[in-house]
């Protein structure tokens, strides 16, 4: 398990994990404070509300030539509810056991998933930078929170995302004529910083290289379990 800088319990009930994301999101830091980037890990997770096995695939990536070091996937069992605004108490965990399995810590974590752009301003990839103390950037493909205007259709247009009078978020059309990229800060990111992140994460997909790799990892595990489940 790769060490945590902020640890806290997971076997919690739902009224206890909201009073720990409050304490949490204080924590979260929107400048840039950040180390080189030497390494930096795309994370993809997959659940259900109806099943409570997690999915976890990382793709640790050299930056900036995005070469794959090394990769890891897992499932995870959770045994906290399915609730929409704590999603992170069941990933949080599972993704954990996913770095750990990881040659190296990353310098910097690209989340398939919200950072501050979260109804709590804590999402998952707010959760994991607080935890780990960890600079990370949430990439999301829909908006959890907030309105925004359509970016125009060609690559490289942006638009804010605005919750509760905030600029949260940066809508990114990655690729022309394709559904735009919900960027968010994580943790010690900036959202400037953060787009130009992604930015140069993408390499003609609409999702940045590192989040485009764990997701095709992930897929081709399941596709791997639903071909051994149908052998037995």
């Amino acid at each position: 398990m790769l060490e945590t800088r902020r640890p806290h319990r997971w076997d919690v009930a739902p009224y206890e994990a909201k009073q720990l994301q409050e304490e949490f999101a204080r924590f979260v830091v929107v400048e840039d404070d950040y180390p080189e980037v030497r390494f930096l890990a795309g994370v993809e997770v997959g659940h259900s509300r109806f099943d409570d096995r997690i999915q976890v695939a990382v793709a640790l990536m050299a930056f900036p030539d995005l070469e794959l070091v090394a990769k890891s996937v897992i499932e995870h069992q959770t045994r906290f509810p399915f609730v929409p605004e704590l999603l992170t108490f069941r990933e949080v965990p599972a993704v954990l056991q996913a770095l750990g399995d990881l040659p190296r810590r990353p310098d910097l974590l690209l989340v398939d998933g919200p950072g501050i752009a979260h109804p709590k301003g804590l999402g998952l990839a707010s959760h994991l930078g607080v935890l780990l103390d960890i600079p990370s950037i949430g990439c999301a493909k829909t908006a959890t929170v907030g309105s925004f205007v359509e970016p125009e259709v060609g690559i490289g247009s942006t638009t804010n995302l605005v919750w509760q009078g905030e600029i949260v978020g940066t809508v990114y059309r990655s690729k022309n004529r394709v559904a735009p990229l919900f960027i968010s800060s994580g943790h010690r990111i900036g959202l400037a910083t953060a787009a130009r992140f992604v930015r140069e994460c993408c390499q003609g997909y609409r999702l940045p290289e590192p989040t485009r790799l764990a997701s095709m990892l992930l897929a081709e595990a399941r596709q791997t379990a639903r071909t051994l489940g149908a052998i037995d």
